[in-house]
């Protein structure tokens, strides 16, 4: 039978009109002939899973063994094609014995129902999948072996998995095609696909631009912002507006926020809830009951807003993300593609947002430096660690400058020209005012440090205040009852107006503020109290640890702080909130020599403010 006339039943299966794309159904119809292996690179939401679903029904007596790294991902997968009365099955850790043996007696027929397989890469390992591998080979059962999301394939991706990697030993026969699929594949990662897949070298490959048209990308500072969770909240209700009480709970709008740490998705989530949006938190933390609940309770609709870390969201089939917003720096352009495409899957109009964070920058940047230290004497591990940083890098240059569109992240990262933005994005959109958003931010960000660093009990001869004097005259100063709010004032004030005419003086000769000069003047001083005993007082602590935690209590404190605001006689300002913290830091420094006591101690402090 003629394949366009088996397609076209098949769209009525389905329950579609059309393909997404010409591409699409150029590389169906090339799939269903089972001549080539076949590579295809699409953007979230343009349609890969039909890729290999399409074709896989139209090969009775056969089973398609589909590789997916996620059990929901899986799970998901499944229900959908079961939903549309296609025989779909997964054989996991988690199947149940009776189930397991159904399947297993299905696929040892002569006749097998089963049309897809769905495996994760480690179950791919273990014997019983080989021994029913090999079974199905020999029997001329398997119609095509496809690995999903097959990034995961390469050691330069950005979800590497080991277990991938075996897949490539499944190609012990020629006569059966392999289906490689994934959104994100530069020039690196494709030729580690090719090769670590043993694809044939009559390869096809079909492969779309990595622009999408419908994604609105830009940026806020979070430290720039009065009440950062208020403007996270009516950017939330300006993406839904367009949804009205008579659509179904499951079709309406809904978004993701992704969080650096488990820690951040219950703040964020807790505070959306406080507000009057209903959102749930996701992590490794929960238990698996908790997480898959969560998960299917979004999908339906019953929460507006799911906050979670990054392990959220591979493959998840959800058309209505309306937005994605990032708390904090994403790790590198391929992950930020990735996440935020999860939004607009149904080609409508949707927003991606970053709301960055230099604390949390400064964070990351420590891991990913210790990361390179610990892999110097691994070759392959140091090149990874290489790549994590430039890639991070460019996270930054993305988030603090306005020198290129959004959309332009990815269209170099992945080697296409530059998009077509029109106006998709806040710069192309209204350059001058992000630029002069850029340039607050950098402002901000040095008057905040100078006082930041104002009153400290600082131990470096080269700093600016005048070194050990200035140390000296600070700690006399401190002991007087002359030290007042308006002599700190007119100090931070002093030096912040140092700092920036500094800085000015280098865009003046750079035409640009120098990101490498801005970090090295500030990676030299820190806040917190006896900066120079911090490893010989308490092993193994950093400095760069305590600032993360004093920060951590700067943000909590602040926070409990201004939901205090209606009670007489408040008046302290962000200054005297931070001294606070910098003074319950130092306590909790100076009584401990243990780092596992340390943590405690600051964890339990700062959960008690919450």
């Amino acid at each position: 039978m003629d394949e366009n006339i088996i397609l076209s039943g098949l769209k009525e299966t389905f329950k579609f009109d059309s393909f997404k794309s010409s591409l699409q159904e150029n590389a169906i119809k090339e799939i269903c002939q089972r001549k080539n292996d076949v590579l295809v690179s699409m953007p979230t939401g343009s349609g890969k899973s039909l890729c290999y679903q399409l074709p896989a029904v139209l090969h009775p007596d056969k089973v398609t063994i589909v590789f997916s790294p996620l059990l929901a991902l899986i799970k998901d997968q499944v229900d959908h094609l079961q939903a549309l009365h296609v025989r779909a099955a997964s054989l996991n850790s988690k199947t149940l014995k009776a189930e397991r043996d159904s399947l297993m007696a299905d696929l040892k027929c002569k006749q097998t129902l089963t049309r897809l397989l769905y495996i994760t890469p480690e179950q791919a390992a273990t014997h019983t999948f080989r021994s029913l591998f090999d079974y199905l080979v020999k029997f001329d059962k398997v119609a095509y072996i496809v690995v999903d999301e097959a990034h995961c394939v390469s050691q330069w991706g950005h979800d590497f998995r080991p277990d991938y990697l075996k897949l490539g030993d499944l190609r012990i026969s020629p006569s059966i095609p392999c289906l490689a699929l994934t959104a994100t594949a530069g020039a690196d990662v494709t030729k580690d696909i090719i090769k670590n897949l043993k694809l044939s070298n009559n390869l096809k490959v079909f492969k779309t631009s990595c622009f999408r048209a419908n994604l609105f990308y830009d940026v806020f500072y979070q430290n720039m912002l009065e009440n950062p969770f208020m403007h996270l909240k009516k950017f939330i209700d300006e993406c839904l507006k367009g949804d009205s009480e008579d659509v179904k709970m499951g079709d309406r709008g809904c978004g993701i926020v992704y969080c650096r740490t488990r820690e951040q998705t219950e703040v964020v989530s807790n505070k959306l809830n406080s507000l009057g949006v209903q959102s749930r938190c996701y992590h490794a933390g929960l238990r698996n009951a908790d997480r898959l609940e969560y998960q299917e309770a979004w999908q339906k609709g019953e929460y507006t807003v799911i906050c979670a870390t990054i392990s959220f969201g591979m493959g998840v089939d959800k058309a209505t993300v309306r937005f994605v917003v990032h708390w904090g720096v994403p790790k590198d352009p391929a992950s930020f593609y990735q996440e935020s495409g999860r939004a607009g899957r149904d080609g409508k109009p949707s927003k991606c947002r970053i709301y960055y964070n230099r604390a949390d920058c400064r964070a990351i940047e420590f891991h990913l430096s210790h990361d390179l230290a610990k892999a110097k004497d691994k070759e392959s591990r140091k090149a990874k660690a290489e790549t994590a940083i430039k890639g991070f890098k460019k996270m930054v240059e993305y988030c603090e400058n306005a020198n290129a569109c959004r959309h332009k992240l990815f269209t170099d990262h992945f080697g296409e020209p530059p998009p077509k933005c029109s106006k998709r994005c806040d710069i192309c959109k209204d350059k001058k005012a992000v630029e002069k958003m850029v340039e607050e931010f950098h402002v901000k960000s040095i008057e905040y440090s100078s006082r930041a660093f104002s009153s400290r009990d600082l131990d470096y001869s080269d700093l600016y205040g005048e070194g050990r004097k200035g140390q000296k005259d600070d700690a006399q100063d401190y002991a007087s009852d002359e030290f007042n709010s308006d002599v700190r004032e007119k100090r931070a004030k002093k030096e912040s107006n140092q700092l920036i005419q500094k800085q000015f003086a280098l865009r003046r000769s750079a035409q640009e503020v120098s990101q490498k000069t801005i970090d090295k003047l500030f990676s030299e001083r820190s806040r917190v109290m006896a900066a120079s005993s911090t490893s010989s007082k308490v092993k193994g602590l950093t400095l760069v640890l305590r600032e993360q935690y004093l920060s951590k209590i700067v943000e909590v404190l602040h926070a409990n702080y201004k939901d205090c605001m209606d009670v007489e006689d408040q008046s302290f300002d962000r200054r005297d909130v931070e001294d606070c913290a910098v003074e319950m830091e130092y306590s909790v420094f100076t009584a401990n020599t243990n780092m596992t006591m340390y943590r405690s101690s600051l964890a339990k402090m700062v959960s008690f403010f919450f």
